[in-house]
């Protein structure tokens, strides 16, 4: 067997790479002027949750209340002019002094329900509730200020003299020591007739308003007659009887207010004597006795 030579591996020559294609000329591109995208921006560290900072929660607001609806746009309505006709008869002095807001009283009352019975003059009366308060504030206070055992111990003072007991065991005060006290006596005398005067104004006022708001339910409650149930008729009548009642109040008060200031009148024209004429009468009848 003959052995021959082994061949060394051929691979032949390698194949040359192609060849790249040539790249088009780059067309010129224009200069661009516009703004350079911004860098990405730094992450910031997390934060832990915060509750102090919530925001506040919004107060909430009560509707306004409706005023009270008109049923009836004009005087004109018959209902209207049937009610002032029975006004002007049995109430001529309110009708002649208000006769408008007499109407417009008529126009919301009517026709009648129940409901407006029940809540009419619910405003007035009210009102006048709170202008009680300062007349009896005042009247307390005039009773507190004691001005006339005040005023008569001054006069006593210019009277008596005092025994040998009672200048040992008591030491009695002069008329000129009485002054002070009687000059802040009067200043606030003074005070509460001014107040009083602003205090009675306002109530009469007030009185004056539900007495209208009363005569325009009687005026109602004439005109409906028979025509209403007896619930209705029932409310009707106890809606009057309580605006009668509040009104007679305010006038009792008002008289009670005008007596109050009479007195206070009477006793700041005491003061005055005391401290223009008697007091120095006295002194100087003690400047002579003293020469």
């Amino acid at each position: 067997m003959t052995h021959q030579t082994p061949k060394a591996f051929d691979f032949g020559a390698e194949p040359e790479p192609p060849a790249a294609p040539a790249k088009p000329a780059a067309a010129p591109r224009a200069f661009d002027f516009g703004e350079e995208p911004a860098p990405p921006a730094a992450t910031s560290t997390p934060t832990a949750l915060s509750f102090d900072d919530l925001p506040a929660l919004p107060v909430p607001v009560d509707p306004p209340k409706p005023a009270a609806r008109v049923l009836f746009d004009s005087e004109d309505h018959p209902a209207v002019r049937d009610a002032l006709a029975l006004a002007r008869a049995d109430h001529p002095k309110l009708v002649e002094h208000a006769e408008q807001r007499m109407a417009a009283l008529f126009r919301r009352l009517l026709p009648v329900r129940m409901k407006l019975v029940t809540e009419w003059a619910e405003g007035p009366l009210m009102e006048q509730a709170a202008l009680l308060q300062p007349i009896t504030e005042l009247v307390l206070k005039f009773a507190q200020l004691a001005v006339p055992a005040q005023l008569e111990a001054a006069l006593e003072s210019t009277r008596a003299t005092p025994s040998v007991f009672g200048k040992l065991f008591r030491r009695p005060m002069t008329p000129a020591q009485y002054k002070p006290a009687l000059l802040s006596s009067r200043e606030q005398l003074l005070q509460l007739i001014a107040d009083s005067e602003v205090a009675s104004s306002n109530l009469e006022a007030s009185a004056n308003n539900l007495a209208l708001h009363g005569a325009a339910l009687a005026v109602v409650a004439k005109l409906a007659g028979g025509a209403v149930d007896a619930v209705l008729e029932d409310a009707l009548t106890q809606r009057r009887t309580l605006i009668q009642q509040a009104v007679r109040q305010a006038e009792l008060s008002i008289l009670q207010m005008g007596q109050v200031r009479q007195q206070a009148a009477d006793l700041v024209g005491q003061v005055s004597s005391f401290l223009t004429v008697t007091l120095p009468a006295l002194e100087m009848a003690q400047a002579q006795g003293g020469n």
